[in-house]
């Protein structure tokens, strides 16, 4: 491959040892010096004399760091579909065995262990690594760990099996646990971290009947999701941590219509609900489904809850 359509796949950077290569070092010095390249890094040459965009920026990184560095965290997970868009600073990690100083304008961690796949091109870690790494991030609450693994798992970057044998690896991640608890009911269907709290500090903390997820269905000719159903009752339950909008609101009172029509009882949750009246809600669920044959109790979520209480009020 010539060194114009090897630049080209490297988004116009190309490494001093590559250009040496293919051109000789006084042709290559002729065009630093001359300003028909640009120095980006040192021994990585950009072959034009325009500013660089973020992949070109990106490539000079992996190139500066030499074999077996890849592009991590945001710079991988934009990479890998995972984010819309791409971090100002890149970020690459290299083994700790690798000898090279900290290149501009990124930020580079030495890891003792690193899993590595190529989108576009370009070395990246690899989906599950990513997603667990990002989930470890001083900055990352357990939610945004949550959230990453499931969205990960709704676009099919990575399966769920795979998570688990990452965070296996990953003795003291700061989320450890929360992603242990949550990452079944992700490969149950869970798409959203309310969905997986929903299930965890309403429905199973309080004894109820278990429910499906994510249940594709029909309304005419529309496709829709139901978010947790309830096929012995006849229950759907949807839980939205959106603030309606009217026309959403409207669509979701004539899809409620329409399921009513199949003697299908909707309730509605939002994000308060399950996070700062779990009890009310169960309570509510339970009742609904009593109504339907439901025989079963509330079992307590522990000490001082009210779910009992707020049943007994509404029967």
């Amino acid at each position: 491959m010539d060194l114009t359509h090897l630049a080209a796949e490297q988004f116009g950077v190309v490494s001093r040892a590559q250009a040496v290569e293919h051109l000789g070092a006084e042709a290559v010095r002729w065009r630093l010096d001359s300003g028909r390249w640009q120095r980006v890094h040192p021994g990585v040459y950009a072959v034009h004399d325009q500013p660089l965009d973020w992949f070109a920026r990106a490539s000079a990184a992996v190139l500066g760091y030499g074999h077996g560095a890849a592009l991590s965290l945001e710079s991988a997970a934009f990479l890998l579909g995972l984010v819309p868009r791409p971090p100002q600073l890149i970020q690459v990690d290299i083994l700790v065995t690798a000898r090279r100083q900290r290149r501009p304008a990124t930020r580079v961690r030495r890891r003792r262990r690193l899993v590595t796949a190529y989108r576009r091109g370009l070395p990246v870690t690899a989906p599950a690594f990513t997603v667990i790494d990002l989930g470890d991030l001083p900055t990352a609450s357990r939610e945004d760990a949550i959230a990453v693994a499931a969205r990960a798992v709704q676009q099919r970057a990575v399966r769920v099996g795979q998570l688990v044998t990452e965070l296996d690896r990953r003795r003291t991640h700061r989320h450890r646990r929360a992603l242990e608890l949550s990452l079944g009911i992700v490969a149950e269907g869970a798409e959203s971290v309310l969905e997986v709290d929903f299930l965890t500090r309403v429905v199973r903390a309080h004894g109820l009947p278990p429910l499906r997820i994510a249940v594709p269905d029909r309304l005419g000719e529309l496709s829709i999701r139901r978010d947790f159903v309830d096929d012995d009752h006849r229950l759907v339950v949807e839980v939205d941590g959106r603030v309606a909008h009217q026309d959403r609101r409207s669509a979701d009172i004539r899809r409620d219509r329409a399921t009513a029509a199949r003697g299908v009882v909707t309730l509605r949750a939002e994000w308060v609900d399950v996070y700062y009246d779990p009890c009310r809600l169960a309570a509510d669920i339970v009742a609904a489904e009593r109504s339907r044959g439901y025989r079963g109790d509330l079992r307590p979520c522990g000490p001082g809850c009210r779910a009992s209480t707020h049943l007994r009020q509404i029967a």
